[in-house]
């Protein structure tokens, strides 16, 4: 009886160590976003960037309103796509880019790049290798 507990007890607190191992594997993967035909049809409207005092929150919102269908098709490291977000752009439809620092930086990077002729899967990859963590 005391090995089965003591088998149980070390499963107990085994299982979450390996199952935590098991979820930053699937960390690493890429968060959701749409595909170029998904972005090609009619995307949700973001909210007007006037709504936001502060200055780089609207410049994001803007980012968002002029770009939708390059920001649809981008993943979002801040993994609000395990909230339902198929992308980017799901952000800016809603106030949670407002509050969130990663969304306004990859937007934000994404414009720069797309002012730079960048396609939508070139900016992919380059979000996906973190680029955007220290754009300005």
């Amino acid at each position: 009886m005391k090995k089965l507990f003591l088998l149980l007890s070390i499963g107990l607190i085994a299982f979450p160590l390996f199952a935590g191992q098991a979820g930053d594997k699937a960390d690493k993967s890429v968060p959701a976003y749409m595909t170029e035909a998904q972005a090609n049809k009619k995307l949700p409207k973001t909210l007007p960037p006037s709504q936001f005092s502060d200055p780089q929150t609207a410049r994001a919102y803007e980012a968002a309103k002029e770009i939708p269908k390059v920001l649809a098709q981008q993943p979002c490291y801040c993994w609000c796509s395990r909230g339902g977000h198929r992308g980017l752009l799901d952000c800016y439809v809603g106030d949670h880019a407002a509050h969130c620092g990663v969304c306004q930086k990859e937007a934000l990077f994404a414009e720069k790049l797309t002012k730079e002729g960048k396609s939508p899967a070139e900016i992919r990859t380059a979000i996906e290798k973190s680029g955007w963590v220290n754009a300005e």
